[in-house]
This record gives C-alpha cells, structure tokens and sequence, in this order.
C-alpha cells in the first residue's frame, strides 16, 4: 500500500508531513465504537452542537460531518484556513477526521503549506482508540437532523428580533452622550461620585484579546482570554439610570467566539444571548442600569466554555453609583478620595508527567486538559489582578494617612475574604448593594462567587498593609494577596512599641 498516494487522494493533492497525514490501515484496523464515542464526545460538546435542532456554537454543528466537504455548514463563520482547504477540496472522511483530531493546527498547516495558518479548534485527541470511536459516533448522526437555520446564536431560545436589534431609540436622542475612557486595574475610570446633571448614555468599547500571560514568578504561563488585555478587565463605573451602550469586538487575530455577561443589566442572560460574536466581528448593546451596586461581568459562551473562559481572565467589574452618591444608613453621603479595584482570578493550570505546568501555544488548545482540572475544584492559582504579585512592590496600592480608599473586590468562582492586615472597614457593601445600608467595623467581609462588593476604609497609620484573601491557605500559597502602601505621620495614640527585646 503507498500511504503518501492514499493520504493525498484522501485529503487533496497537497502533499503533507508523513506523520501528519499517512493514516496505515492498521489504524482503522479495529472498528470505533459509538457508544464509547458519545462519551468521548462530551469532550466536544464544549464548542459543537449534534442532534435534532442543533445550531453552530463555538464550532459549527457537526450532524452528518463525516463525508461533508470542510467548511461547508451554513451559516458558521469558519477560519481563512479552513476555507481554502474546502475551496481545495478538502472532505471530511474518517481519514481526515482521524489525522485532524491528532493536532488541529498542524494538520491545517501541512494542508495549505502556509506555517502560519490558524484554526478555532485547538483541542487535541491524543488517544487513536478514543479518535476512532468519536468518529464512530459521528457517523450516527445524519445531516437532517440540524436546525433549518445553521446561524450562530449562543444559549438557544434568547430572544432575539429586529425591534431589539435597531431599538427603540427615540427616547434617546435628546439624551448627552458621553465616552468612558477605560483604564488599567486597579484604577478606575475618573467619574463623578454625585451626578451631574440627568442620565447619560455613555459609551463604551472592550476588545477581546487572546494573549500569552504570565501567572507567577517561576514564568508559568498561560493563553490568556481578556477584555482590553488587562485581568480583571477593566472596570465600568456609571450612574444609575444611565444607559450604556457597550460594543464589544472580537479581532481577527484571535481564535475564539466571546460574548459578555453583565451582571447590572437585564434581559438575555445579561446581554451574553446577544453579543456572542466570532472572530472579526462587534456587537453593540445598550442597557439602562437599573440597580445600584458593584457588579461582576464575565465572557459566558455555552456550556464547559463558560467556566473556561471565566478562568482563563475574562472577568470584570461595572459600579452602578446612586445619582445622589453612596450614603450610610442615616441618609448621610459616603465619598471616598480614591477608588481602587482588585479582581481575584482561579486559574487551573494543567501538569504534565513530571508535575510541571504546561504550556500551549493557541486559545482552546488547552481546552481538554483545563477542562478537567477544573473539575478537582483545586486551582493551581488564586491571585489578584492577573497574577502572583501584581499588587506588591512597584504596583502596590498606594495612599496617605487621613484618605479614604473604597476598595472593590470581585470575584467570579470562589467566595472571597478580603482582609486588610493593620486596618479595618468602615464601611461595607457585601453584597455590592448600595441600596443596602452599609455594614460597620468589619474586620473582613466576604465576598460571594459571580459578585462584587465593596468596602471604605480611612487611613489612620502610615505603613505597609496587607490586602488579602483571608483564607490564608490561598493568600499565601496560591497568591491572593496585595499591598497597600500608606505614607504619613505615625500616630503613638493608636499604636506603639513598648519594648522589644530579651524577655525579662
């Protein structure tokens, strides 16, 4: 049998890597199993859509793939790459599929010849049983059985209609409309701490960014997923009764959809029903923001894709201010003289057979692996805004005794206890509801998984403090923990030395 003659009639007249594309018939010697495929295929089920009314999602519905010509599903926005390899004459047979599963990447690579070629579908099946058996159960599934409709639409049933994508926009017109200017964690956005005037439309702009990060000091990286390359993305800060107008774009350099979540807003699951755009495309929304509070916001595609995402960075936070500004549980108004944001991230970054932290060169190539780290619950990192270390030394917190800082603190998995070692909280919004009254004295608050809350303190001592995550296991060993750098005079009232010495 000549493999190179059978791989080039199976997958065009390109010819490829032999270890890439030479399928010998021993590998189809043993028949798949589709049985065990559809277990197999959970794995899958992430980004691609099977069965009776199915639709495209992160990947495009995959009901009678088997024999289809490549990139050939109405409706899905496939890569340049794949593209052109179905303009070339690429089928999905069970050869191809078998190879493709192998390294997505390289496949693609070696088909169209261009080293730099890209797909969406990073994931890998390094197993050639489990390859056979996912193609077994493919093969089950027959090409009616998709929806009438292949368009790309995330969670289901949102509704969605014209009214609601050209808008009732007539109230709007008369309305000021002004642009934030985002800024870097753990700054804020300048705002108004009472509003100026009536509702605003303000303006608003994320850019989805796929980029190497950097986790630790040992240089453990990862293929981060980011709102304006920042973790956490940046914040949002508006008045209540404003409405935001938010375009999120999806460049074309990267690999993955994204969508966005607000936790302020109301209605399609907080805009993620209809902002899930693929790469090379914008979506805009707007939204009034109703409640009052500190709000989480988050990447939400479907299914696994969700959780991945959220854990790979895309996570953020909006403040909503009463129009008359904060105030205490006597009506009296609460300012602070700066704002600081920290955002706490889990990461689970998969090992390798010798306990080292792996590394992946694409988004979702890691898919497989995250995936089932993430299931232990056990993070391998726990870390304010993006990393171990990003708030001490140099990028510390930084204040003056006699200012009051509110502190916002979000997080999207895993209930928090922020703690400020030396210092206390005056003021505290658990729950991030400032129609809420605020609780008085804490020594640490807890702060909800998918939420944001919010605390004020006034400096009294000049020092270094400790801001952290007050389940110290995560604070010390995993890196929730920052600093906020105090300058002033020294007060003996509140604190000092007696002596320090031998014992007496």
């Amino acid at each position: 049998m000549n493999y190179l003659a059978l791989s080039k009639q199976i997958l065009g007249m390109v010819v490829l890597p032999v270890y890439l594309l030479v399928v010998p018939m021993s590998a189809f010697a043993q028949e798949g199993d589709p049985v065990a495929g559809e277990k197999v295929f959970r794995q899958c089920a992430s980004c691609h859509r099977v069965g009776e009314g199915a639709k495209n999602a992160t990947g495009p519905v995959l009901n009678g793939v088997v024999g289809r010509p490549t990139a050939s599903f109405e409706g899905y926005k496939y890569s340049d790459s794949l593209t052109s390899a179905g303009e070339n004459g690429l089928v999905w047979s069970p050869e191809a599929i078998f190879a493709w599963l192998a390294n997505p990447r390289d496949f693609i690579r070696a088909y169209t010849g261009d080293p730099e070629a890209r797909t969406k579908m990073s994931f890998k099946l390094d197993d050639e049983q489990q390859r056979r058996d996912v193609i077994a159960y493919l093969g089950t599934l027959s090409t009616q059985e998709a929806a009438a409709d292949g368009s790309s639409m995330s969670h289901g049933d949102t509704p969605f209609d014209e009214a609601m994508a050209t808008g009732n926009a007539d109230h709007l017109a008369d309305m000021e409309r002004v642009r934030q200017e985002l800024v870097l964690p753990p700054n804020v956005p300048k705002h108004d701490q009472v509003a100026k005037g009536g509702p605003k439309i303000v303006e608003i702009e994320l850019i989805v960014e796929e980029k190497s990060w950097v986790l630790d000091g040992d240089g453990t990286t990862i293929v981060a997923l980011t709102y304006n390359g920042s973790i956490p993305a940046p914040m949002l800060i508006v008045h209540q009764d404003d409405v935001v107008e938010l375009t999120l774009k999806n460049p074309e350099s990267n690999l993955m959809e994204h969508n966005i979540d607000l936790h302020a807003a109301t209605g399609a699951l907080g805009g993620a029903g209809i902002t899930t755009i693929a790469p090379g495309e914008e979506s805009t929304i707007r939204f009034k923001a109703t409640k009052t509070g500190t709000f989480l916001y988050h990447c939400a595609p479907e299914g696994s894709m969700t959780p991945y995402h959220v854990t790979h960075g895309m996570t953020g936070a909006i403040t909503v201010l009463p129009r008359d500004g904060i105030k205490d549980e006597n009506g009296k108004l609460l300012t602070y003289d700066k704002m600081y944001y920290v955002g706490e991230n889990d990461f689970y970054v998969p090992r390798d057979e010798n306990d080292d932290f792996k590394t992946y060169e694409d988004a979702g190539e890691d898919l497989g692996d995250w995936i089932e780290v993430m299931k232990t619950l056990l993070p391998s990192h726990v870390v304010f805004n993006g990393r171990v270390g990003a708030l001490t030394g140099e990028n510390a917190m930084m204040s003056q005794v006699g200012e009051t800082v509110m502190f916002v603190h979000v997080t999207a998995n895993r209930d928090s206890r922020p703690h400020l070692i030396g210092g206390h909280l005056d003021y505290a919004w658990e729950t991030g509801s400032f129609i809420s009254p605020p609780m008085r004295d804490l020594e640490t608050m807890l702060v909800r998984g998918g939420s944001a809350g919010a605390a004020m303190y006034t400096f009294l001592q000049p020092g270094v403090y400790a801001y952290l995550n007050h389940n110290l296991i995560e604070a010390v060993e995993l890196g929730a923990a920052g600093h906020v750098v105090v300058t002033g005079e020294w007060d003996d009232e509140l604190m000092q030395q007696v002596y320090i010495g031998p014992l007496k």
